[in-house]
């Protein structure tokens, strides 16, 4: 008799296809914080976070490509480039990486997401 769970491995994968093409695994996070562009601040909600980037949401108007700031622990004050924005959310990725130690000292401090979306 065969197991009613034997073929589910696809259930496993996300059904956005660009979560299995992600270059570093996200740490899912509830943090609220701001961004500097164009010298004004905007709030945002980050909600996942890697040594390479942020994905968070927010009101504020954030053009892809322009680079801007985000404040984070740690680090503060970190360059970032939008690469992606719609409906109320904004993908983000550092202009340099975040180092492991530091990225480990920096994540201790941020809120682990407790919420679905």
């Amino acid at each position: 008799m065969s197991s009613l769970f034997a073929n589910l491995s696809h259930v496993v994968q996300s059904r956005d296809p660009s979560v299995n093409r992600r270059r570093a695994a996200r740490d899912l996070v509830d943090m609220v914080s701001h961004v500097t562009i164009h010298g004004r601040t905007e709030g945002v909600r980050i909600i996942n976070i890697s040594p390479l980037g942020v994905m968070c949401r927010t009101d504020a108007d954030l053009p892809v490509g322009v680079l801007i700031a985000i404040w984070l622990p740690v680090v503060r004050d970190v360059g970032v480039a939008v690469r992606w924005a719609e409906e109320g959310r904004a993908g983000m990725e550092f202009v340099q990486p975040i180092v492991p130690a530091t990225y480990e000292a920096m994540l201790a401090l941020i809120p682990p997401r407790r919420t679905a979306w």
